[in-house]
């Protein structure tokens, strides 16, 4: 896989935010790329000024053998993705065209588990494809715009939490694929707010059981045993409270008010009746932005 990673600042395309920096799968045929590009918004005369970093096919099976088969990666590099800048609040906001495998929230959470922040983030392809070399673009993208370096440890973690979401939506019965990211980012929320020890094997259990029950998602022996392997990837990163607040306010955005009632098993004990507070005092008018709402919460 070869991807382009392309810095364009302060051009037409990109008059409302303050950088862009696009990632092409450079094995695009000439059509192929002209369909991408139409779907970014995008012209070859936009690209003309952009400094351009080839990654190799070897470096995606270098992070994606170890959870994917070799002809699921395979050795042409098609999509491709465009990373705008955002406001401070804005949190990491996805969408996709032709992508049928890798969601929007699975890009977003493991993005997230990146470092990633305040970044609109556009995955494309010319036709339907999984999807799962987007992250890795994403991220190199990310760290052109940013100048931060995402360790090797970052990004196998990043992808593994993008993967076993995508499994285990696959393989769950009477589970959606939102479902699971949210049981996954719940989960997250719990190392972020110190209530998980994922050295207590049989602690973790019980608070995946929980989760089991609040997102009404039933999970086989190893599945679980597939997620405690990644909590304790997750755990060895550090997430910090930042986790804990986006990921409460994706949850509260899909359950509401369901999920007030439930504050303290859902969120954090310790900001409960904050939380609750906090929220009527929302829907009596509080005008910022949700993700502002939550770290209101939590600060």
């Amino acid at each position: 896989m070869l991807l382009a990673i392309c810095l364009c600042k302060n051009t037409a395309m990109a008059a409302d935010t303050e950088d862009v920096v696009v990632a092409l799968g450079a094995d695009l045929s000439d059509s192929q790329r002209a369909t991408v590009l139409e779907l970014m918004g995008l012209t070859e005369e936009d690209l003309a000024n952009c400094t351009v970093l080839y990654i190799t096919n070897e470096m995606e099976h270098e992070y994606l053998d170890s959870y994917l088969g070799a002809s699921v990666i395979g050795s042409k590099s098609l999509s491709s993705v465009k990373l705008t800048k955002a406001s401070a609040g804005t949190g990491v906001v996805v969408t996709t065209q032709n992508i049928n495998y890798c969601t929007t929230g699975m890009y977003r959470n493991a993005l997230m588990t990146a470092g990633m922040e305040d970044m609109e983030v556009l995955v494309v392809a010319p036709t339907a494809i999984s999807g799962t070399a987007g992250l890795i673009g994403a991220l190199k993208a990310y760290e052109v715009m940013s100048g931060k370096t995402v360790s090797d440890v970052v990004l196998d973690t990043s992808l593994d939490e993008m993967i076993t979401t995508g499994e285990l939506a696959e393989s769950i019965k009477d589970a959606d694929s939102e479902e699971v990211e949210s049981l996954i980012a719940w989960l997250k929320g719990k190392i972020a707010g110190g209530e998980l020890d994922t050295g207590d094997e049989s602690s973790v259990k019980k608070i995946i059981e929980e989760g089991e029950e609040l997102f009404g998602v039933s999970l086989t022996e190893e599945e679980k045993k597939q997620i405690i392997s990644l909590l304790k990837k997750l755990d060895s990163l550090g997430l910090d409270a930042d986790y804990l607040i986006d990921q409460a306010q994706k949850l509260y955005e899909k359950y509401g008010l369901d999920l007030v009632e439930n504050a303290n098993d859902a969120i954090n004990e310790a900001v409960g009746n904050a939380f609750t507070t906090a929220v009527k005092n929302f829907f009596q008018g509080v005008k910022n932005s949700i993700s502002n709402f939550f770290k209101s919460i939590f600060s």
